[in-house]
């Protein structure tokens, strides 16, 4: 491999572990020396208008804390670790506070908390995390701590994925202590003046202390390339994404030295192997997810044994905590949105998380009220999910790549993380000015005049006012002789090279930007069969079932010769004979005059590694129906 290609892949992936892990480095007291003390809890001045009436534990912290009211310790651009046990069953939390560069006792600091990713940790240097450098935020007057969430880094307990119940907990723990150790903290009508920034897993508790938070604190996030529902993150069209059920099985025990869940362990394990997620799983997946408080279409019920202990699992068996009737327990209820001001990135080519995740989040929070913006770059989990794509993407963007390398892993983000010549960490820092500190205009920084903007390539990027789901609607059929004739496809080791459908062929230059829909119908060759397919088999195989199961994506053959290329490298799964209707993966590409676009319909696909058609009655499945695409003009502003 060339040198500089090589330095390229390393530097994209040390960067891409950054975000997803997070942590390192040594604290700085801004002073040369550190000190330890233990201090009881109480409520400061700023906040005596409003009690806290939760129950408040002793904290043990490296330095004294700094206090305007006293005027004490106020150089500045100090950092300390503080510890404390947990209100929910004595785990050790864990967290870094890091001061202001400079103290401003009359104009006040905002609290902005930071997230690392999963199975990393919290950052102790102001500029070791990629996506969520602490630095810029300090410089500009805010106060900021980044968290050691459960069962990472420092922190004790079980990693339990932003259960309500646990992280949730602490996370509310945590403002709590903030608001009665820091006196120097800003306020608005009473209220602490709060933000949250990270990615992947450093996004999801942001919208956890969200939703979880009785005083609802929460002002202005940025969460970047996180879920809505990890029951469609990891299990859209009841099909297991195995690779990354592995990669995170792995990678969350390798990181964390063996802290996982037990129940989250055995889940993901059983996900590959059973080629399922069982509902009581499914329940624990919806339950830790914003879907959850907004939606919570699976329907969970309030359950609340009476005694938080009965929600531990046994360490040794792994006992499913569920109800009578099969359900997880639960005991959080949901909530209702409030206002809050959300800019929010999301990757195009995300195969854990994609587009979707965001534009739900992204709809719910909008209707609250707040100033909600969704941009997105190619910057993602892709980059940890090695394929023929991706190797496609960076050769054909070198330039561009190696343009960021002697930046990366930091720096180089700035380049990467870009919607067009937006800068995620600029963008960040401008959003936290305009929002909590009232100082500067976001759209000075946030340049796309609208609220979404969608990266085509690194580099190009075009914004529309709203996310187009559906479009311009095309059959799924093959026309011979004026007969219309449904498409043969083919399932499970059959269907390694796709059978691909032509939809139509631009007269015009324009845009796919936004999320395809389609509704098709699968069913056997011989329609005869499709009565003949049984309810239950052997559970390896499923022979007889009628378990088909296909990828569904959009491809581009480009000035309409040669080999189609895949959208984003994005498909949706649907699975067993039958009527699918489904919203597929949004993408976003630049088209010319003469490309054509097909449907291509896959019988395996990396993302989904193992997780095909086992049932060699179902190895050939016609496919009839229709396709939407979001089809725009070059700018972006209205359908083509």
């Amino acid at each position: 491999m060339n040198n500089r290609i090589h330095a390229l892949v390393l530097g994209i992936t040390a960067a891409m572990l950054g975000a997803c892990g997070g942590g390192g480095g040594s604290s700085d007291d801004g002073t040369g020396t550190s000190s330890q003390s233990t201090e009881q809890a109480s409520t400061n001045d700023k906040s005596s208008t409003r009690s806290i009436a939760r129950p408040l534990t002793d904290s043990i912290s490296e330095l004294a804390h700094a206090s305007c009211d006293q005027g004490e310790r106020l150089t500045g651009n100090r950092s300390y670790r503080v510890e404390m046990p947990s209100r929910v069953d004595g785990a050790a939390i864990v967290f870094q506070v890091f001061e202001p560069a400079q103290f401003d006792c009359q104009t006040e600091h905002p609290l902005i908390l930071q997230g690392h990713g999963f199975s990393g940790s919290r950052s102790t240097d102001a500029g070791d995390d990629p996506l969520a450098p602490i630095a810029p935020l300090v410089s500009a007057g805010f106060t900021v701590i980044s968290i050691d969430q459960r069962g990472h880094g420092e922190s004790g307990g079980n990693i339990r994925v932003m259960d309500p119940d646990f992280e949730g907990e602490d996370l509310v723990q945590i403002v709590d202590w903030a608001e009665s150790h820091l006196d120097y903290l800003k306020y608005r009508d009473d209220n602490l003046l709060l933000g949250g920034i990270g990615g992947s897993y450093g996004g999801g508790f942001q919208y956890l202390l969200y939703n979880v938070d009785p005083d609802q604190r929460m002002d202005a996030m940025v969460p970047h390339i996180t879920w809505h529902d990890l029951t469609y993150s990891l299990n859209p069209g009841n099909v297991t994404k195995n690779y990354w059920l592995a990669f995170l099985s792995l990678v969350g025990d390798t990181g964390t030295g063996g802290s996982m869940d037990p129940y989250l362990r055995s889940t993901l394990v059983n996900g590959i192997v059973e080629h399922g997620v069982s509902d009581p799983a499914l329940d624990f997946f919806h339950y830790h997810s914003p879907s959850y408080f907004w939606d919570n279409e699976r329907g969970l019920e309030l359950f609340d044994a009476g005694n938080t202990q009965e929600y531990l699992l046994d360490p040794i068996t792994g006992r499913i905590p569920v109800t009578s009737d099969g359900r997880y327990v639960i005991k959080t209820p949901q909530s209702n949105p409030y206002p809050v001001d959300v800019l929010m990135f999301q990757g195009m080519r995300d195969s854990l998380f994609p587009f979707n995740d965001a534009w739900e989040n992204y709809k719910v929070l909008k209707a609250a009220g707040g100033d909600v913006r969704l941009l997105t770059y190619p910057f993602s989990h892709h980059y940890l999910a090695p394929n023929a794509g991706l190797v496609q993407e960076t050769l054909a963007n070198l330039g561009f790549y190696l343009e960021a390398l002697p930046e990366l892993p930091n720096a180089g983000l700035n380049t990467l993380a870009s919607c067009g010549d937006i800068s995620a960490n600029q963008a960040a820092v401008a959003w936290f000015n305009d929002k909590l500190l009232d100082r500067g205009d976001a759209d000075n920084v946030i340049t796309t005049g609208n609220q979404i903007c969608y990266t085509l390539t690194p580099g190009d990027a075009v914004s529309t006012p709203e996310v187009t789901v559906g479009g311009a609607r095309f059959p799924v059929e093959f026309d011979l002789a004026s007969n219309a004739i449904e498409v043969t496809a083919f399932t499970g080791v059959s269907g390694l090279l796709p059978t691909i459908v032509p939809l139509t062929t631009l007269e015009e230059d324009g845009l796919i930007a936004g999320i395809p829909t389609a509704t098709l119908n699968v069913g056997s060759p011989l329609s005869s069969l499709d009565e003949q397919c049984l309810d239950e088999s052997d559970p390896i195989f499923s022979t007889g079932t009628c378990d088909a199961i296909l990828f569904v994506g959009v491809g581009v053959i480009k000035g309409g010769v040669g080999l189609p290329e895949l959208i984003d490298e994005q498909v949706h799964p649907i699975r067993g004979f039958g009527e699918h209707a489904f919203e597929m993966v949004g993408v976003a590409e630049r088209l010319n005059a003469g490309d054509q676009l097909v449907l291509l319909l896959y019988g395996q696909h990396p993302t989904f590694t193992g997780a095909f058609s086992r049932d060699l009655a179902a190895t050939a499945v016609s496919v009839g129906g229709e396709v939407a695409l979001p089809l725009l003009t070059p700018d972006g502003q209205q359908a083509l």
